[in-house]
C-alpha cells in the first residue's frame, strides 16, 4: 500500500511539472484592456504637437555626417520607407489584440520616445541638408517628391522614424507569444533593417539622427524593463 501510495504520488509530482511546463511554452496573456487602449489618443496629440513645432520659426541647427556622402539618394528605397506606415500601426494592433502588458511595454516606449523627441526638436532645432532636387519621372521618385512635400527636412534627429522601429524590434526581440519564432523574429530584423536604410537611401534622415533614434529607444526600453521589475520587486 505504501509503495503504490508513493507512485501515485510521485505520478501527481510528474503531472504538476508536465502542466508547468507546458504552461510556461504555452505563454497565453489577455488582450489589452479598455483602460489600455486609452494610450491611443497620444496619437493626435502627439500629430498635433509636431505640426506646430514644425511650423515655428526657430533657427534650425544642420545635423550632417561625412558617412551620409557615401549613401547614393535611391528612390526605390521609398517602397521599404512606406512600409513603415503599415508596419507601426499593425504591430501595436497585433500586440493590443494579444497581450496587454506587451502592449502595455510597448505603447509606452514608443510614445515615450515620440515626446522625447518632439522636446529636443523645440529646445535643440535641428534639420539637415541633404535632399537634392529629384528628376526622375517613375512612380518611386513622385512618390518621393510627395513625401518631401508633407515632410520637411526640419526636425530630424533623433529620427522618430527609426525610434518607433526600434521599439517594435525590442517587442518582438522580448516577446513571449507564441507566434512570434525564431523565424518571424529573423524576417522582421530584415525588414527594420530595410527601413531604417531607407531614411537614408532617400534623404530623409543623416546617419547621426538614425543612431541617436536606436540609442534613445534602447535607453527607455532598458529603463522601463528596470522599473517594472522593481515594482514588481523582482
Amino acid at each position: 500500500m505504501k509503495e503504490r501510495n508513493k507512485r501515485m504520488s510521485k505520478k501527481r509530482k510528474n503531472n504538476n511539472y508536465y502542466m508547468y511546463s507546458q504552461n510556461q511554452s504555452g505563454y497565453r496573456d489577455e488582450p489589452a484592456s479598455k483602460k489600455d487602449k486609452l494610450l491611443l489618443f497620444y496619437f493626435p496629440i502627439y500629430l498635433i504637437a509636431f505640426f506646430i513645432i514644425d511650423s515655428l520659426p526657430l533657427t534650425h541647427y544642420i545635423i550632417e555626417c561625412p558617412l551620409d556622402s557615401y549613401i547614393s539618394f535611391n528612390q526605390y528605397m521609398v517602397i521599404p520607407y512606406a512600409i513603415w506606415y503599415i508596419w507601426v500601426p499593425g504591430w501595436i494592433l497585433y500586440f493590443m489584440s494579444k497581450s496587454g502588458k506587451e502592449f502595455r511595454r510597448l505603447a509606452i516606449v514608443m510614445f515615450s520616445g515620440m515626446t522625447v523627441s518632439l522636446i529636443i526638436y523645440l529646445i535643440f532645432p535641428n534639420g539637415i541638408n541633404l535632399r537634392e532636387p529629384i528628376t526622375g519621372t517613375d512612380i518611386c521618385s513622385k512618390a518621393v517628391q510627395l513625401i518631401r512635400h508633407f515632410d520637411t527636412p526640419y526636425g530630424v534627429c533623433p529620427s522618430i522614424h527609426i525610434a518607433t522601429i526600434t521599439a517594435i524590434m525590442l517587442s518582438i526581440k522580448d516577446s513571449r507569444l507564441p507566434d512570434i519564432t525564431s523565424t518571424v523574429e529573423g524576417y522582421c530584423m530584415v525588414i527594420t533593417l530595410l527601413i531604417g536604410y531607407s531614411t537614408m537611401g532617400i534623404k530623409q534622415h543623416s546617419i547621426v539622427d538614425i543612431v541617436c533614434g536606436v540609442l534613445l529607444s534602447f535607453i527607455i526600453y532598458y529603463m522601463y524593463n528596470y522599473f517594472t521589475r522593481k515594482k514588481a520587486g523582482k
